[in-house]
């Protein structure tokens, strides 16, 4: 398609682009950014795979009669399809441990590969073109929500559940070998089911937001699949998604450089189980030459401790006293507590008896978080006054704009530590070398197959 076709048609170019691509013309740095990616996923939803919340929409579903072949990772019962998509994004994003691509602040992988994973579950897919379609998909999400960032956010849409439903669709529609009208209108469904409520972070439903828009993602690309169409501009229709949900017009840049520039590529990976806009602040604590370590007795030695944050860090991150642990992932406060009463922000730190310490209460009651405008969303600063008059200061590393993430070595350390915390069935070395040689499988399902427990006959 021509430029000005792009202009003019985006959600076609898009479903185009994405229905005629090929893995043999990715280059290999991101076909290796690509399965970091994967490889990261998977150990967040094995992590999750068996927590409460988990075990209780499970219950919930159960409950409502839903059934199917469909396994789930890490866990011994099946469920239709649709519904293992959402109990995948649901378990992989609980923990608040998934990626990040800071310019939007989507997570990419939670919706669309929760929904290839429940395809592929009963159909025959390659590693190859499961990698293929994860990478088609997280770029969409990625390109769309640049294209309503950053007001989209902002204004208290919940960007990975608003955006991550037509990542979730374009990627099993590719699996399904749409046509591009089919994948048009597969955009078509996502966008009138694109939705997620900022207002739910804190709670179980911002999780359920990733987790539908992974479900709807898939029901979408199968609609499209037998023919009931939608409508083939919907990013840029009057009515739209652009202009109900967006900046009013579709970004020009939406569809530039297709298949030459990966935002998907960008992606970052979580080194602490927590809201991103809360990391910068954990390094400015834990990533420096001299951190501070406090205990009770210094805490009474301390005035208060004010946190200078980005103005959208303040207001996402300002509880002063957490009610659970899902609100003490979005909780400076209790980041902080974490971080210079224990040393660590893994996820014992941010589970629910680290909430409910004493001395952690205690502490968080003499921080205080204030906006700083000078700062960007991957900066942070923190002053600890003591009632000596001595003052200590601490700010983030800096990283030129750019988020930091892990490396080989570390992603691989952080999937162990989820594998035993939530699936200490598996052996994290045998998920570890399947994933390795993940791109030449025959099977994609083989994976997953991996990760479930043992049912004696």
């Amino acid at each position: 398609m021509s430029d000005a076709t792009a202009l003019t048609y985006p959600t076609r170019t898009l479903a185009h682009w994405v229905a005629q691509s090929s893995w043999a013309q990715v280059k290999p740095d991101i076909q290796h950014a690509t399965s970091r990616s994967w490889l990261n996923w998977l150990g967040c939803a094995l992590g999750g795979a068996n927590d409460p919340a988990v075990t209780r929409l499970i219950g919930a579903l159960q409950a409502l009669q839903i059934q199917g072949p469909a396994p789930l990772i890490g866990r011994s019962e099946q469920v239709d399809l649709p519904h293992a998509a959402l109990l995948h994004a649901f378990a992989s994003n609980i923990l608040d441990y998934d990626d990040t691509h800071w310019a939007t602040a989507i997570h990419p992988a939670g919706p669309v590969a929760s929904a290839l994973v429940a395809w592929s579950s009963q159909s025959a897919v390659t590693g190859q073109e499961m990698l293929h379609a994860f990478l088609l998909g997280m770029e969409v999400s990625c390109r769309i929500g640049l294209a309503v960032s950053p007001g989209h956010y902002e204004k208290g849409w919940h960007i990975t559940g608003t955006c991550g439903v037509f990542g979730a669709a374009v990627a099993v529609g590719r699996l399904m070998r749409l046509t591009p009208q089919q994948m048009a209108w597969a955009l078509g469904h996502a966008a009138t089911q694109s939705a997620g409520l900022v207002a739910s972070l804190g709670t179980e439903a911002k999780s359920l937001n990733i987790a539908q828009a992974a479900r709807n993602g898939l029901v979408a690309a199968q609609w499209a699949r037998h023919g009931i169409t939608a409508n083939e501009a919907a990013l840029e229709a009057p009515f739209g998604f652009a202009q109900v949900m967006g900046p009013g017009r579709m970004d020009d840049n939406l569809c530039q450089g297709l298949g030459d520039h990966w935002e998907a590529a960008r992606n970052t990976f979580k080194p602490y189980p927590c809201g991103f806009l809360l990391h910068p602040l954990l390094q400015a604590c834990l990533d420096t030459p001299d951190p501070l370590r406090l205990d009770a007795e210094a805490i009474n030695q301390i005035d208060r401790l004010i946190v200078s944050v980005h103005p959208l860090t303040h207001v996402r991150t300002n509880r002063p006293q957490p009610a659970d642990a899902l609100e003490a992932k979005l909780s400076a406060q209790h980041a902080v507590a974490m971080a210079l009463l224990r040393g660590d922000a893994g996820v014992a730190q941010f589970a629910e008896k680290a909430v409910q310490d004493p001395t952690a209460r205690d502490l968080r009651a003499k921080i205080v978080v204030v906006d700083d405008a000078s700062l960007p969303t991957d900066g942070a600063r923190l002053e600890v006054r003591w009632h000596s008059g001595r003052v200590d200061l601490r700010a983030a590393p800096a990283h030129h704009g750019q988020a930091q993430t892990l490396s080989d070595a570390a992603l691989a350390r952080k999937f162990r530590e989820l594998v035993a915390y939530g699936a200490p069935h598996c052996d994290a070395d045998t998920l570890l070398a399947a994933l390795a040689r993940y791109a030449r499988a025959e099977r994609a399902s083989d994976l997953i197959a991996l990760t479930r427990p043992h049912i004696p006959a």
